[in-house]
């Protein structure tokens, strides 16, 4: 996948995936569909909010973006909480959104396959194009990632509170990975990925020892 040079910030962001969920925890593909925190959850996102205090030089000079989903929004909440910052730091952006997964949202992949029998296994075979019944392709969220990072950021470090799914493709096309290499990637709820100088780095916040991210204020 070729980098348009436009998409590629000189600000640094750090990607955040929303804390666990009811149906997370129930194996249930959630999309644009929402459902509540868990404890675990909420407890995740805090831990996320603590990481990035110690991660960040001045929170002050931070914005955050989020999905539009409850879930994203309530983690962000969380984590402007643990900055210190207020509302008006933090901006809903619908490019962030989930991946829309259409008819099988809500659905567990047991009950996808006795729907829309092999129709997980057509996706497999082509996952970058596939659509989807009523929701959309890797393709398709690349084409989005490519509209948020081309968007001119509102501080010299953007938090975004997004998804696994769109998350990946937000990885690969910030680094310019082949189509492949961005399916392969992934963001599990410990972690988050800081995007800088057109490098990925990720960041378990469960450990004990995080390093300062690159002085880019004033950049």
């Amino acid at each position: 996948m070729r980098r348009d040079i436009s998409a590629v910030s000189l600000a640094t962001i750090y990607l955040v995936q929303p804390g666990e969920t009811k149906w997370d925890r129930e194996g249930r593909h959630q999309g644009h569909l929402d459902s509540p925190l868990t404890p675990r959850g909420i407890e995740q996102a805090r831990t996320a909010g603590r990481a990035l205090r110690q991660l960040l030089q001045n929170p002050q000079l931070v914005f955050v973006e989020t999905s539009p989903l409850g879930r994203a929004g309530h983690t962000a909440a969380l984590i402007c909480a643990e900055l210190g910052l207020d509302m008006k730091s933090m901006v809903v952006a619908p490019l962030l959104i989930e991946h829309h997964l259409g008819a099988w949202q809500g659905l567990t992949n047991a009950e996808i396959d006795a729907q829309y029998p092999g129709a997980r296994r057509v996706r497999e075979a082509d996952k970058w194009s596939y659509v989807v019944p009523g929701g959309e392709s890797y393709a398709l969220m690349h084409e989005r990632a490519q509209q948020w990072l081309a968007s001119k950021r509102r501080a010299p470090v953007t938090i975004a509170v997004t998804h696994r799914m769109f998350s990946r493709i937000l990885q690969g096309t910030y680094a310019g990975l082949a189509q492949a290499q961005t399916l392969r990637l992934n963001h599990p709820q410990d972690c988050l990925y800081r995007l800088y100088d057109a490098q990925l780095e990720e960041i378990p916040v469960s450990a004990g020892h995080l390093e300062r991210g690159p002085d880019t204020f004033g950049r």
